[in-house]
C-alpha cells in the first residue's frame, strides 16, 4: 500500500515534470501556448484534423522555417517550445530531409522545394572529412564532434538523390567517399562499434546498410554492396523469433523507441526490395506485422517497446508513428495486403490529431512534436524535424496509394486519442 506521502509525491514529480516547463515559458515569454498542449496531453485531446494535403502543407512550411532559421542551409534540429528557439542544424536529419523535399516539389510542382534540398546538399559537402565522413555536428555540444557511422550514412540517402535528380558529380563522389569510410571501419561481423552513437552496436543501422546499396544502385560497387549484405545479414542475427531486434535502442538498458524499430525494419524492407532477397523483406515484415497487432490490441502505438513486444509507456512517439505508417504501406505495395493500409491509416491520424496546422509562431505551426503528450519521454518540448519529414513521407506515400478515401471522416474540433 503506497503512504499518503509517497502519493502526494509522485503527484508533485508528475506535476512538475508536465506543467512547470510550460510555466516556465507563460512565466519568461508571455507564451500561453506550451501550457495549452500540455493540457491537451493531459486531457487527451487533439486539434482538428484535416485532409492529407493540408497537413503535408502545414509540415513542408514548418521545414522551410527551420531551414529558414538556420543561417547555412541546413534543417534546424528542433524547435524547442518551452524556450521559444530554434536548434542549430542537424547534419544528419538534413541529409534525409532532401529526398523529401525532392519528392514534395514533385508532388506539388513547385520547383522552390528542389532548390531549397540542394542548397541543403550544398552545405552538407562543406562538413564532410577528409576520411570521406561526416561528424554528428553541434547539436550536443557535450558529445564529442567525432565521425558518426549513422549520421554518415543518412547524408548518403542526400547525397544520391541529389545527384540523381541533377546529374552533379559532386554529389556522387562525395557519397561514394563516404561509403569507402563505411567500409573501412565495419567490424568483421557485421556490425559497426566504433564510431557508432556512444560507441555502441545498433541493428538499426540497417538504414546505413541501404544507403551503401543505394550507391552501389546507381554505381555499381561490389565493395559497398558486400559490406551491406555483411550488416544486413548481422542485423538478422539480431531479430528474436517474434520478430524483435536486440540492440535497436540507442543504449542496451533502453527499450528501443518504434523511432529506432522503424530504422532497423526500413534498413531490411528496402534492402531486402533492392537485392531482390525475400529473406530481409520477411524479417522486416515479421516486426512490422507484430507492431501491427501491438496497435490494433491498445488502439495506439507506445512510444518503445521491450523484449516480447512488452512495453512500460503509455506516450506515443509521434516519428515512429510516421515511420511505421510509411513502412506498412511499402508493405501494401509489395504484398496488396489490406491491412497494412488500415493500419497505416490510423497510425497517421494519429499523428495528424496533434499537429497544431497554423501558429503566429513559426516554430509551431505545422511542426510535429517528439511525443504524444508532448511532455512523454521522447525530446519534451520539442517540435523534431525528423517527425516533420516522415509524416509528409508517409502522407505522400499514402495519397500516392488513394488510401485516404475516408480521409475527412475525422471531422472538426476536438477528439480524444484514448488511452494515450
Amino acid at each position: 500500500m503506497v503512504e499518503g506521502g509517497g502519493v502526494k509525491q509522485a503527484l508533485r514529480m508528475m506535476v512538475n515534470k508536465t506543467v512547470h516547463p510550460a510555466w516556465r515559458a507563460l512565466r519568461s515569454r508571455g507564451d500561453p501556448s506550451v501550457l495549452a498542449e500540455a493540457v491537451r496531453g493531459l486531457m487527451g485531446l487533439s486539434h482538428a484534423v484535416g485532409s492529407n494535403h493540408e497537413h503535408l502543407r502545414a509540415a513542408m512550411s514548418w521545414l522551410c522555417a527551420a531551414q529558414d532559421a538556420s543561417p547555412d542551409d541546413g534543417v534546424s534540429a528542433f524547435y524547442d517550445l518551452v524556450a521559444g528557439a530554434w536548434a542549430p542544424s542537424y547534419p544528419e536529419t538534413t541529409g534525409y530531409i532532401i529526398p523529401t523535399f525532392f519528392d514534395y516539389a514533385r508532388s506539388s510542382g513547385d520547383d522552390a522545394y528542389r532548390q531549397r534540398a540542394a542548397r541543403m546538399a550544398d552545405w552538407l559537402l562543406t562538413l564532410q572529412l577528409e576520411s570521406g565522413a561526416f561528424p554528428m555536428g553541434p547539436l550536443w555540444p557535450d558529445l564529442e564532434q567525432k565521425p558518426i557511422v549513422f549520421d554518415t550514412g543518412q547524408i548518403i540517402h542526400g547525397l544520391v538523390r541529389t545527384y540523381e535528380e541533377t546529374g552533379d558529380r559532386r554529389y556522387l563522389e562525395a557519397a561514394r567517399r563516404a561509403g569507402n569510410w563505411l567500409v573501412e571501419v565495419q567490424d568483421a561481423d557485421g556490425a559497426w562499434r566504433r564510431f557508432d552513437f556512444l560507441d555502441q552496436v545498433h541493428t538499426y543501422n540497417t538504414r546505413v546498410a541501404w544507403a551503401l546499396l543505394r550507391i552501389d544502385q546507381i554505381s555499381r560497387n561490389d565493395r559497398l554492396r558486400d559490406a551491406a549484405v555483411h550488416h544486413l545479414r548481422w542485423a538478422m542475427s539480431q531479430q528474436t523469433p517474434d520478430g524483435w531486434f536486440r540492440h535497436a535502442g540507442f543504449t542496451p538498458d533502453q527499450e528501443p523507441l518504434t523511432h529506432t524499430l522503424a530504422y532497423t525494419v526500413r534498413g531490411l524492407l528496402e534492402s531486402g526490395l533492392l537485392l531482390s532477397d525475400e529473406t530481409l523483406v520477411t524479417s522486416g515484415q515479421r516486426a512490422a506485422d507484430a507492431l501491427c497487432e501491438q496497435q490494433y490490441h491498445d488502439g495506439y502505438l507506445r512510444g518503445a517497446y521491450g523484449p516480447a513486444w512488452t512495453s512500460h509507456v503509455k506516450w506515443t512517439c509521434l516519428t515512429g508513428n510516421a515511420q511505421l505508417a510509411g513502412i506498412w504501406l511499402r508493405l501494401f505495395q509489395a504484398t496488396g495486403d489490406r491491412r497494412y493500409t488500415q493500419a497505416a491509416a490510423e497510425a497517421n491520424r494519429c499523428v495528424k490529431r496533434t499537429q497544431r496546422r497554423s501558429s503566429r509562431l513559426r516554430g509551431v505551426g505545422g511542426g510535429v512534436a517528439g511525443a504524444f503528450p508532448i511532455y512523454g519521454d521522447y525530446h519534451p518540448y520539442l517540435y523534431v524535424n525528423w517527425a516533420a519529414k516522415f509524416l509528409v513521407d508517409s502522407l505522400l506515400l499514402e495519397e500516392q496509394l488513394h488510401t485516404h478515401s475516408g480521409r475527412d471522416r475525422d471531422g472538426q474540433g476536438e477528439h480524444r486519442l484514448a488511452d494515450v
